[in-house]
């Protein structure tokens, strides 16, 4: 009769490792599933990204503008989402500030549709970049709770590191002075 509590109950315990272990492998899956399909939004709107500031930094080449960031130099480097979206945001704040200090001589109906390209662009990155650090934190949520840590640790499943949304300055203030 003891044998089969025992039995039961050991049973019962295999069951519910077989339950948890198939809830958070699906739960893993399904939270790396978004986040790669994040990744994949957040590589379209960095390449997209570039490719404005690019088109906004031969406008103002046209114009004779100097001390523009190097942005062909970034192109031809092998970065990481994360390195890239930091770069591109050093890139763009060094550009608006140019444009900002001396926007009343150089601002024309092109370089106002491309800023407008390039503000539509850094809201749809935001939103991107809140989609994944949303997931990503929730995988590392899972990732230090027992028993998902273990499923984590034996599934191999990567660590997941989270962006910092960088806000653009505004520097109307200096336009005013």
């Amino acid at each position: 009769m003891l044998y089969l509590i025992i039995g039961g109950c050991v049973i019962i315990l295999i069951i519910i490792g077989i339950i948890l272990t198939l809830y958070y492998k699906n739960k893993y899956t399904f939270l790396y599933i978004k986040v790669n399909e994040a990744e994949n939004n957040l590589d379209i709107l960095l390449q997209k990204k570039e490719e404005i500031l690019l088109k906004i930094n031969n406008l103002l080449e046209k114009k004779k503008i100097k001390d523009l960031p190097d942005i062909i130099k970034l192109k031809s480097k092998k970065l990481d989402h994360h390195t890239l979206y930091t770069e591109l945001s050093n890139i763009t704040n060094d550009i608006t500030k140019i444009i900002d200090e001396i926007e009343d001589k150089i601002m024309d109906r092109n370089l106002q549709k491309l800023l407008d390209l390039l503000n539509d662009n850094e809201n749809d990155l935001r939103a991107a970049i809140k989609y994944y650090n949303d997931n990503a934190t929730d995988i590392n949520y899972y990732a230090h709770r027992f028993p998902s840590n273990l499923i984590k640790y034996f599934s191999h499943y990567p660590d997941t590191e989270l962006y910092t949304i960088s806000k653009r300055e505004s520097f109307a203030i200096l336009k005013n002075n």
